[in-house]
């Protein structure tokens, strides 16, 4: 989300191996020439060796990559805590082949099968198995019968086993003898030299176009190196996070101040309590000067795919009928909420800021802050329409405003949906009655801005619309209907795409009603990324268990509350098996809402999804939350909020169970719908840890000021509107 700020094509620091990235170090380079030797014999174990982080995964993909796919076929495995038929499941699972059979020879006739179909159309397979230290007796035994083709009517695997240093130990130990005598090439990678780390990091920066900025002071690259120890994948997350924290202070220079305060945070949030490096010895200072690397030849443009049918405007319903009748009560004396006190006056008209659930909370704290930078504009108030604990939870948002003294809660709760949406319009009636708002701002086409904006249109109040335009692409799904009626009674529609302008122009609504502004999401997540969290270290704040965060594919975030997913127990306990499969991998952090919670133990789920390598937290304020989510290896969600958050976060996404995805996300940005495939959701999170999965880009306009466009239009509105009353005076 920072390249704009430093002029670069796009994240240069990902944790993800990705060949175009590749840096030819004095131990890569020899070890990728210790590769090609092996890569090019039929037969004979190739094992690669290093510590986490080292660049292992990196090396040998740029190997398979000067490779004509149309020669070889690769397969990767990556969970290895497995026994010798589980072991041949995965294989054919990794390479795209049937593994139906239950009984180990079923699958090895499979596997053989599978190899002498490429055989014959001149393809050799080449299998990838990651964490190789982890393989069971068992499974190494069968990877060496693989090998040698187990007779001389099989074909022959040509296997590649990567791991961590006990990889290389275990393989000169006695138990592995039959393995040893098989291997062709083994090479072992360490980190970086010194002076390599800086070439290093000029290296990928000069890959998304580096010009100069971030600009590193004299020594920042050494004390890199000091805290990194060398080990890329330990530059790169402190690098990433150096140049988030300078995009959030709107700076561009990385000096030695800024490496140790982002390390030190680092360490603190993983929960590292060993001793920090010391001090580099004192070096004379050389004066020089760091060039940026020349920018890398822009890739060719993609070619354009046809639009995907959910792409489209969907078609509007036949008819929608507005015409509802507002038959409302008045407000009982026990029912009024208690409202702040105001000045008199046309002037000084408040806007009534209306919300109702949790995402409707943070985006309002965004825009209300950008409303607070208009000397211009009135007072806002903050009308929360249910008795939710979205406020308290997300405070921390609207920290630096009076949010305390205008704050109105309606307290809606309980009983039916017809019954909320009168109790609703009647006590919000009483507020517009008693503070005679300028205008009255709804978010996202829900219930309550449906019920609310109503209540304004029946009292000729303008209606501004944040989020306009958006739809699941059903026209009987009962939230698009909601959405579409309260996009035709809002005055000024501010939508987050260009395809909502297209969608609201298809449903008839007038183009100078329609404004593209951008996403109002992105500016709340950036306030919650700049938000200093009263608990900074993660383990500690959330309550996790030590190495859980630490863990070397890293870890994931899961986000469910969709009462389609979670309110029904087939369909829960289906998610909860892909969840459980997905944490083989890489474990989850699962911060779940109490409804789900509840939904669970009423289900007799909560016993199965206790695990050591799924946590299970509270749901948490939006800064935790999205720091939590901005150094995930991935999230799992079932949210459109998620889905936009993950996009602009650019961390991969995979979209469960029987929900409508977040079309754009999906389009462009970094989403994909696994539903409820168990093995698409597997296959995807080893792409997100092979390859760093589907990463997109940022849509159009998502860069953190729509609020302030937002701002800017609402004071030229009112200024029209009140010169307009003036000259009909």
């Amino acid at each position: 989300m920072y390249e704009t700020h430093f002029g670069i094509s796009g994240p240069p620091f990902q944790l993800s191996p990705d060949p175009s990235f590749y840096f030819d170090s004095q131990g890569h380079h020899d070890a990728l020439a210790a590769l090609r030797r092996g890569l090019n014999e039929p037969s004979g174990f190739v094992v690669v060796s290093g510590e986490i982080g080292a660049g292992k995964t990196t090396l040998v993909r740029t190997l398979l990559a000067e490779i004509d796919p149309a020669s070889l076929v690769v397969g990767q495995v990556l969970t290895t805590q497995l026994d010798d038929t589980e072991l041949l499941r995965s294989v054919l699972l990794s390479f795209g082949a049937p593994a139906e059979s239950k009984t180990p020879e079923g699958l090895l006739e499979a596997l053989q099968t599978f190899l002498l179909a490429q055989a014959k159309q001149g393809r050799r397979a080449v299998l990838i198995v990651d964490e190789a230290q982890n393989l069971e007796r068992s499974a190494f035994d069968r990877l060496v019968e693989l090998d040698r083709g187990h007779s001389p009517t099989r074909v022959p695997l040509k296997i590649c086993l990567v791991g961590q240093p006990e990889l290389r130990d275990l393989v000169a130990s006695g138990d592995l003898i039959a393995l040893r005598q098989r291997i062709g090439v083994q090479c072992h990678l360490g980190p970086l030299a010194l002076n390599e780390t800086g070439a290093y990091i000029r290296h990928r920066l000069g890959k998304v176009g580096w010009s100069g900025a971030p600009s590193f002071e004299p020594g920042a690259f050494e004390e890199i190196h000091r805290w990194t120890g060398g080990i890329p994948r330990r530059i790169n997350l402190l690098c990433n996070r150096l140049m988030l924290s300078r995009f959030l202070t709107a700076t561009t220079a990385i000096d030695l101040a800024a490496v140790a305060e982002t390390a030190r945070d680092l360490r603190a949030e993983i929960g590292d309590s060993t001793p920090p490096p010391p001090p580099l010895p004192a070096l004379p200072v050389l004066k020089e000067t760091v060039e940026p690397a020349a920018p890398a030849a822009p890739a060719a443009p993609a070619p354009k795919k046809p639009a995907r049918a959910n792409e489209t405007a969907t078609p509007a319903p036949a008819s929608v009928d507005l015409e509802i009748d507002l038959d409302i009560e008045p407000v009982s004396d026990e029912q009024r909420p208690t409202l702040p006190p105001l000045r008199q006056g046309v002037d000084v008209r408040p806007l009534l800021c209306v919300v109702g659930g949790q995402g409707e909370h943070v985006k309002a704290a965004a825009l209300m802050h950008a409303m607070a930078a208009r000397p211009e504009l009135p007072v806002t108030l903050l009308v929360r329409c249910y008795a939710n604990s979205a406020f308290e939870r997300h405070r921390d948002m609207f920290a630096g405003l009076d949010v305390a003294g205008r704050l109105v809660n309606l307290g809606i709760a309980g009983g039916t949906y017809a019954g909320r949406a009168a109790e609703l319009m009647k006590r919000f009636e009483f507020v517009v009655d008693h503070c005679q708002p300028a205008a009255v701002i709804v978010f996202d086409g829900s219930d309550a801005a449906l019920s609310c904006g109503l209540v304004a249109s029946r009292k000729g109040l303008p209606v501004l619309h944040v989020g306009a335009g958006l739809r699941s692409g059903t026209n009987t799904d009962a939230a698009d209907i909601t959405r579409r009626l309260a996009d035709q009674l809002s005055d000024v529609l501010y939508t987050t795409e260009a395809a909502a302008n297209q969608q609201l122009a298809q449903e008839g609504v007038a183009a100078e009603r329609i404004r593209f502004v951008g996403n109002t999401l992105a500016d709340a997540l950036q306030i919650a990324l700049r938000t200093k969290l009263a608990v900074p270290n993660p383990r500690e704040r959330l309550g996790l268990p030590a190495n859980l965060l630490s863990d070397r594919n890293g870890y994931g975030v899961v986000v469910l509350d969709a009462l389609s997913n979670v309110g029904d127990r087939q369909v829960l306990s289906e998610l909860i098996t892909i969840l459980r499969a997905i944490a083989h991998d890489v474990p989850l952090v699962w911060p779940m809402h109490t409804r789900t919670r509840e939904l669970m133990a009423k289900f007799k789920l909560d016993a199965i999804v206790a695990s050591e390598r799924i946590a299970t937290l509270p749901s948490q304020s939006y800064p935790s939350l999205v720091q939590l989510m901005s150094n995930a290896t991935c999230v799992i969600t079932d949210s459109w909020n998620v889905q936009e958050e993950a996009t602009m976060l650019s961390i991969p996404c995979l979209t469960i169970g029987a929900g409508q995805e977040r079309t754009l996300t999906t389009a462009v940005g970094s989403n994909q719908v696994v539903g409820r495939n168990k093995a698409a959701a597997t296959r995807a999170m080893w792409d997100c840890i092979f390859n760093g999965g589907k990463r997109g880009r940022t849509p159009e306009l998502w860069d953190g000021h729509a609020a302030e466009r937002i701002a800017e239009h609402v004071s030229g509105f009112l200024a029209a509107r009140r010169k307009a009353a003036a000259v009909t005076a």
